[in-house]
């Protein structure tokens, strides 16, 4: 070691440092070490839980993961692809935790999105903040709403009713379209139906 740097304390942050561990000393060094131990076999014991109920369903492995699959807007089915899972298996033992993350996601988003609205030196502020007083703000707030106009498509020429044609009807509008769609010329106009030419 080089000289004149000081040598760093292997003494773990929280161990009670005392020159001679005699009496009450020792006891609290004793303490110490026990309630380490205890943390240490609670944090083993809560692993082995975990990984004892990974197969099955709900698990808090799956249920960490299908969180943060829904907090980045996975849809379930993609998830359940991802952890090797059926989709009904998500939606029936993790729909909790699909609505905690999309709240997740909502809460970080309108976070930056308040941030942004608020800031002094954003270039964007203006229009974000007027976005979110849109929303939230009242019937104030709100645009104005355009006018459309729609065209009345109901009108058209009325639809013939075979039904309400005789049998000699029918079979006269039958030779009309059949002739039609052959690409045959009707008969030429008689002298009175001709119109004029202007």
């Amino acid at each position: 070691m080089a000289a004149g740097r000081p040598r760093k304390s292997k003494v773990p942050p929280g161990m009670p440092v005392v020159l001679e561990a005699a009496g009450g000393d020792r006891e609290a060094i004793a303490n110490w070490f026990k309630e380490q131990m205890d943390l240490v076999l609670a944090e083993k014991d809560s692993r082995i839980e975990v990984l004892r109920t990974v197969g099955e369903h709900p698990s808090p492995i799956f249920a960490n993961m299908v969180r943060e699959h829904a907090l980045i807007g996975l849809e379930p089915r993609y998830i359940a692809r991802l952890l090797c899972v059926s989709a009904s298996t998500i939606t029936t033992y993790y729909a909790e935790q699909l609505e905690e993350g999309k709240a997740q996601a909502l809460v970080a988003i309108s976070r930056n999105m308040f941030r942004i609205a608020t800031s002094q030196t954003d270039p964007n502020n203006a229009k974000v903040g007027m976005q979110m007083l849109e929303r939230r703000g009242g019937e104030e707030f709100k645009p104005a709403t355009k006018k459309v106009e729609f065209e009345d498509t109901t009108k058209h020429p009325p639809l013939i009713d075979s039904s309400k044609m005789t049998y000699e009807e029918r079979q006269q509008m039958r030779a009309m379209l059949m002739r039609i769609a052959s690409g045959g010329d009707g008969d030429p106009l008689s002298p009175e139906e001709e119109e004029p030419v202007i």
